[in-house]
């Protein structure tokens, strides 16, 4: 009897654990305070609002996954941003600071800035586990794409999956999104 009771607190506390490592992502952008890099403050659910469609894209200056996509995500803003979508990098690592992130923008020719999200609660809610993770917003600040940028890890093959691009071409065209969540090929981000 006593061994069952304890098997029972166990696998309640496991429980516990679990789900306390593994929060429930949000389907809106909720109000958190991300930093640009000039020090002002910028709510997330303020800045999803700011156009029609806004895409996030999750950040670690370490990845070579991300190096590899930074063509593409440069790509993505010049055909996109036109037609009125915005683009923000995120970075949520514990290492991220201003300075860091305004290099990084401007070696990398990253036409959009990159914005601090100190204790990661951006990510956390999000769902955003790894560098090249971007979501797609609506107006009012709704998720309407969560995933990788494609389903390549370092080099465009020619069956690539262009995940993110399906998405913006469905939402521009008033279409449900094909794929609405997709994998996501990054590195894990260093968060707080």
């Amino acid at each position: 009897m006593r061994n069952r009771a304890l098997a029972r607190v166990a696998v309640a506390c496991l429980t516990t654990v679990a789900c306390a490592a593994s929060p429930a992502r949000v389907s809106d952008v909720p109000a958190t305070t991300l930093i640009a890099g000039d020090g002002s403050t910028v709510d997330a659910r303020r800045l999803a609002g700011s156009a029609r469609w806004t895409v996030l894209i999750f950040f670690a200056p370490h990845c070579h996954c991300l190096d590899a996509h930074d063509a593409r995500i440069r790509a993505l803003y010049e055909a996109y941003h036109p037609r009125g979508v915005e683009f923000r990098m995120v970075d949520s690592e514990t290492r991220g600071s201003r300075e860091r992130d305004g290099a990084e923008a401007r070696r990398r020719g990253y036409p959009f800035a990159i914005l601090l999200d100190p204790g990661a609660k951006l990510a956390d809610a999000l769902g955003a586990e790894y560098a090249t993770y971007s979501v797609v917003v609506d107006a009012e600040g709704r998720v309407r794409y969560r995933g990788g940028i494609d389903s390549d890890k370092m080099h465009l093959h020619d069956d690539v999956r262009p995940y993110l691009r399906f998405a913006l071409d469905d939402l521009l065209a008033r279409r449900a999104v094909r794929i609405p969540e997709a994998k996501t090929l990054g590195c894990a981000l260093e968060r707080w």
